[in-house]
């Protein structure tokens, strides 16, 4: 079975206060909206920040020394793990979101580490002109710019990249990451429709057409026995052990 692609990942840039957070949270929403499940990283510069509470159980097990301590409550599950991050790499924290249900990650800062990456296509906020000049000099690939940045600006007319008002124009900012990630997205999808078929632990390599083939027949097959509901999405594992012999 060919390697799955990696998780598209769009990654929110821009100095403070230029509407960063007000980006991810309207690509969120709309993406949401056509289905996609969404991961995203905030990168928070404060050296002793932490999403913690001082005195709570889960702080107390971390003080007692636990590297990951997990909180699980009716509706959420929070993951807190101590770790030194200041050398992490896009990799790194990438890792830390990697979900088999996840089809987009956003990014929003993490400025110095998305710079570095051009396999990553940026999104940038920006207050005036003068930061979307900058910009273009640090990042690359820019897929649009946003922001409180005014789109009437004259330095700004004759500008090849797109420079959208995100309360106006969200749809404009979707179609242009949907263009971008929906290809990938859409592989995917595909790959994780894919049947396994492993002897004493070995992987057979089976092409597309035998795959689709043996999904349909054991769905098929599945679908006829007793208390089996069948919709399509599910995962079926099916194990054929040796004959014990007497």
């Amino acid at each position: 079975m060919p390697p799955q692609p990696p998780t598209p990942i769009i990654a929110v840039v821009g100095s403070q206060r230029s509407g960063k957070t007000t980006t991810v949270e309207t690509i969120i929403k709309h993406l949401r909206k056509k289905g996609y499940t969404i991961a995203t990283a905030k990168h928070i510069p404060e050296p002793n920040f932490t999403i913690d509470t001082k005195n709570k159980d889960t702080w107390r097990h971390a003080k007692a020394g636990a590297h990951t301590v997990i909180s699980i409550a009716p509706k959420e599950i929070a993951i807190i793990k101590k770790a030194d991050t200041t050398k992490y790499t896009i990799r790194d924290i990438v890792q830390n979101l990697e979900n088999h249900n996840t089809d987009i990650t956003i990014l929003e800062g993490f400025r110095r580490l998305v710079a570095q990456d051009q396999t990553i296509p940026k999104i940038v906020t920006a207050k005036n002109t003068r930061e979307i000049k900058e910009a273009i000099k640090i990042f690359k690939p820019i897929l649009a710019f946003t922001g409180t940045v005014s789109k009437t600006e004259t330095d700004i007319k004759s500008l090849k990249i797109p420079v959208i008002d995100i309360k106006k124009q969200p749809q404009q900012l979707i179609n242009i990451i949907e263009k971008r990630v929906t290809p990938i997205i859409k592989k995917t999808r595909e790959l994780k429709e894919a049947v396994n078929i492993n002897i004493n632990g070995s992987p057979l390599p089976l092409n597309p057409y035998v795959q689709r083939v043996t999904r349909n027949v054991l769905l098929a097959i599945v679908s006829t026995l007793k208390g089996a509901k069948i919709e399509g999405n599910e995962n079926i594992s099916i194990e054929i052990k040796a004959a014990v012999k007497r």
